[in-house]
């Protein structure tokens, strides 16, 4: 008789064909992909792909290169609610992993599923590219390849940043496509220290769209960058940017153009971004040398608050204004000190997911909120995350 606590199960051979079938036809499309390479995991072989991560739909995008038990990696949001838990339990066994931490349980349910048989699909980065920087990558992963001992494979996602960048709500028209860019077997690897492991990952998952050449069409380019970007570079005013199809400009008469090839030009002679990246670091640093006043508010919004478990329905806790200041977030009523925030994350390009004394939630703006805000602020005050050192990927570090 099977343990009930087995990740690898028979069913999951035609669940995953199922899955690559329906993949391959809902991605191609709605989202234009073509994926390039077939990869088929030999019988008694487990592999491990680490994929460069640019679209929400990635995990779909790539099940039908690879024929075999694959189980992705992916943030545990995707299991709040009884009914969809459900399902991608049964259909596919994907391994949760809570954003921003060391996730013990997630570590130990990829060594069982590598054990049983399985294969593993890792976005290193644990993020979709914003601005089409290289997030950070723990260095860790050479070793956990290493004791995975399977075959190693690195994979890319090209264009994903044009058709579907994580600001945005349209689709663009443009190339998406997927391919296996080199596949190290363990004799391989076991030959490399892990510092040369190391590199070879983080060289082989880097894309940067923008220098492709390639167009990406769109009469709404620029809409919904306000997600992103929340500091005009201009006035320094913060919260007063509004995108309207190609443009995002500023009352003070501010205007960033979002151009197809995924540059951008602005009308003013002394501000020189060339590409997402550039205004993301400037934003950053701003916020960084930002000096706080006790008691002014500096960031609001209307929200939906949510308590979120795993494997339960969400539970609604406030509906109204949330604004935050130098010590205190406000819900009306419901106070937390800044000093309880554990942990802070973008879900997508337009929800925020806090973790706030053990307790997580769930934030749910309104149609332009902007969630990367808060985590920046979270990573200046004084918070249990800045402290711990918690979050790797939205620091205001350089």
């Amino acid at each position: 008789m099977r343990s009930k606590n087995r990740r690898v199960l028979p069913r999951h051979k035609i669940t995953f064909g199922i899955i690559r079938f329906v993949s391959l036809i809902y991605t191609r499309i709605f989202l234009g992909f073509r994926c390039k390479d077939r990869y088929k995991i030999k019988k008694g072989e487990t592999v491990v792909v680490l994929s460069n991560h640019q679209t929400d739909a990635d995990p779909f995008c790539i099940f039908p290169s690879f024929i075999g038990k694959t189980y992705p990696v992916g943030t545990d949001y995707v299991y709040t609610g009884r009914f969809k838990s459900k399902v991608l339990k049964y259909f596919s066994e994907m391994i949760p992993k809570r954003k921003g931490t060391v996730d013990k349980k997630c570590m130990v349910a990829m060594f069982q599923t590598i054990s049983e048989g399985g294969s593993l699909i890792l976005f290193p980065e644990g993020n979709r590219t914003y601005a089409e920087f290289q997030f950070y990558v723990t260095s860790g992963i050479a070793k956990l390849i290493k004791k995975f001992g399977s075959t190693l494979i690195l994979y890319n996602f090209y264009g994903g940043t044009g058709v579907s960048p994580r600001f945005a709500k349209k689709r663009r028209k443009g190339p998406f496509t997927g391919k296996i860019v080199r596949v190290i077997k363990k004799e391989e690897y076991e030959n490399y220290s892990d510092e040369e492991l190391y590199q070879i990952i983080i060289d082989a998952i880097r894309v940067y769209d923008s220098e492709s050449g390639n167009l990406y069409k769109s009469k709404d380019r620029a809409e919904y960058l306000e997600r992103m970007f929340f500091v005009c570079p201009k006035c320094k005013r913060m919260e007063t940017l509004r995108s309207n199809k190609n443009v995002l400009s500023c009352s003070c008469g501010f205007e960033l153009e979002y151009l197809e090839n995924l540059h951008i030009k602005t009308n003013q002679q002394d501000i020189n971004f060339d590409r997402l990246v550039d205004y993301w670091n400037y934003q950053k640093k701003y916020l960084r040398d930002l000096v706080i006043e006790d008691n002014n508010v500096i960031f609001k919004d209307n929200i939906t608050l949510y308590e979120t478990k795993m494997f339960e329905n969400k539970r609604k806790v406030y509906k109204g204004l949330m604004f935050v200041d130098k010590d205190l977030l406000h819900f009306n009523d419901l106070i937390f000190h800044i000093r309880e925030v554990e942990n802070a994350s973008v879900i997508s390009g337009d929800k925020l997911s806090l973790t706030i004394s053990k307790t997580d939630y769930l934030i749910v703006g309104e149609e332009r909120f902007n969630p990367l805000k808060y985590v920046f602020l979270f990573n200046k005050l004084n918070t249990n995350m800045k402290e711990n050192n918690t979050d790797k990927y939205y620091t205001l570090e350089d």
